[in-house]
């Protein structure tokens, strides 16, 4: 977001508490960026998937549109978004901006295109017309719900990749993660309702932080450490423990396949124990692959089963 043409480059992910595996699409990311952004080295399967999703890639939209984008973007890019990356925002909470049509029709942008280029983000068919024709006509529609969060990155360019690009699977809002800012939209003004999400959101000042029918754009400020606590947060809450109830669940069937009843309960944590290895962060880094050929080995250990 530096005003070069670079939509196909990142990383992304989806949340969905259906699958215990962070499924990870990426673009022509170099290996080496990509094996330190998410701890091992992707597999051949999840690199064929990759391929196959577009996401906000230039291809699925056409030249009209893009160039339409382009200019939109380059608006943002230029007005606003120094504000932010080139801002020392310490110790502020809420930073004001008057430009409500350049900021809104940037945000409608990557709703649009993110909604449309992946299935999690799943908007209704009329509230995704109301957004196509709000860019086209470029009138910065102040009728919906929109509430956007800045995680202010202190370290260098280098440091951005400690966020996520990406969304979850809740519903108004509907979440979006932008690198450094998170975007949460509702369909319409009846539709809001206070969703804590890991600290995103506080009840205090919920209802200030929504943006509708304003004359000016309030953007929700996080510190770095605010921005660190937080994003660590949502991988353990919305990842990490729900990948360890799936393990022992999968650690069950696999030992009444074998003996008919549940694993005992020690066998099941320590089996969770050689998965964690120290790290329970260590859980959403593994692929299938590795998974399997770990509970293979794990078994045949326990049992002395040898080659």
């Amino acid at each position: 977001m530096d005003g070069t043409n670079e939509r196909e480059k990142g990383l992304y992910f989806a949340l969905d508490n259906t699958n215990p595996f962070i499924d990870f699409n990426f673009q022509r990311l170099d290996e080496l960026t990509l094996e330190a952004t998410i701890g091992r080295k992707p597999t051949d399967e999840e690199i064929e998937n990759a391929k196959s999703i577009p996401f906000s890639v230039d291809y699925v939209f056409c030249s009209e549109c893009e160039k339409l984008f382009t200019e939109i973007e380059a608006s943002f890019i230029e007005k606003i978004l120094p504000r932010f990356r080139q801002s020392d925002l310490s110790g502020i909470s809420v930073v004001t901006e008057e430009d409500v049509v350049t900021i809104r029709n940037f945000f409608y942008i990557q709703l649009y295109r993110s909604a449309i280029c992946e299935d999690i983000l799943n908007f209704p068919s009329d509230f995704l017309k109301k957004l196509r024709l709000n860019i086209l006509e470029k009138n910065g529609d102040t009728s919906i719900p929109l509430s956007i969060t800045y995680l202010q990155t202190v370290g260098g360019n280098a440091t951005y990749t400690e966020n996520y690009i990406g969304f979850t699977n809740d519903k108004n809002p509907f979440i979006v993660f932008m690198n450094d800012f998170i975007i949460q939209v509702y369909e319409n003004e009846e539709a809001v309702k206070f969703l804590p999400f890991h600290g995103l959101n506080e009840q205090d000042n919920f209802a200030a932080t929504i943006n509708i029918n304003e004359q000016v754009f309030n953007f929700k400020i996080f510190d770095n450490a605010r921005r660190k606590l937080f994003l660590n947060s949502v991988i353990v809450n919305e990842k990490v423990k729900k990948t360890i109830q799936y393990y022992r669940d999968m650690f069950d069937m696999f030992w009444r396949k074998l003996f008919g009843v549940d694993a005992p309960v020690l066998q099941k944590e320590r089996y969770i124990h050689g998965l964690i290895n120290g790290d329970e962060n260590n859980l959403i880094k593994y692929s299938k692959q590795e998974v399997f050929e770990f509970t293979v080995a794990y078994m045949a250990k326990l049992f002395n089963v040898t080659k």
